[in-house]
């Protein structure tokens, strides 16, 4: 696959990140930007969660999560096929149970209303069509006071910055509990209070 193709300049420019260079996504150095650990502080998982993964990629997050939730649940989503079955490759090899996968577009969820205790995007909102539908529908999904983490990477073209995703949220019932700095990009933690009035 040489450089000039469509793979290698999705890799350096806007739009979804082409299943076909996921094992990129795959590399431990990943931990040294955001690592699972950090990721699980964030999302101050119960035993029993219900936990929604928008753009799981490969599944690098996946198994660290699904770990924390023996009782729980954790449904990944993502608009590739391809993605989608290298992280139930992934998820398979780990031994865990507790993982479904849906195949459908983050602007339209394939779920009930209140079934999520928590959700997360890892550099991934800015590489949805339309971010706004996307917030609206973990609104939706969402119980009250349910946790909506979002981490915006350094590098990352589409990555969204911390004001714009504010905006997106706030006027859902979205409020912040929590930021932490990434060297050039951020994860914030947010709590759904309620729709605003």
């Amino acid at each position: 696959m040489g450089r000039g193709s469509g793979t290698w300049a999705r890799f350096h420019g806007r739009g979804v990140y082409p299943h076909q260079l996921a094992f990129l996504l795959r590399l431990p150095f990943r931990d040294l930007v955001f690592s699972r650990k950090q990721l699980l502080r964030s999302l101050a998982l119960n035993p029993g969660s219900v936990v929604l993964e928008i753009g799981p990629g490969p599944g690098f997050f996946s198994p660290a999560v699904a770990r924390e939730v023996p009782h729980g649940r954790l449904e990944l989503l993502d608009l590739q096929l391809p993605m989608l079955q290298k992280a139930r490759r992934r998820v398979r090899r780990a031994q865990l149970a507790n993982v479904a996968f849906t195949c459908a577009s983050a602007g339209l969820l394939p779920y009930r209303t209140d079934i999520f205790d928590v959700a997360f995007l890892v550099a991934v909102l800015g590489e949805v069509a339309l971010p706004q539908d996307c917030v609206r529908e973990i609104a939706r999904v969402l119980r009250q006071g349910g946790r909506l983490v979002i981490a915006e990477l350094p590098g990352d073209p589409d990555a969204l910055s911390l004001d714009t995703v504010e905006a997106l949220t706030t006027p859902l019932g979205f409020h912040r509990m929590d930021c932490t700095p990434l060297r050039g990009g951020y994860a914030v933690t947010m709590e759904l209070a309620g729709a605003a009035t």
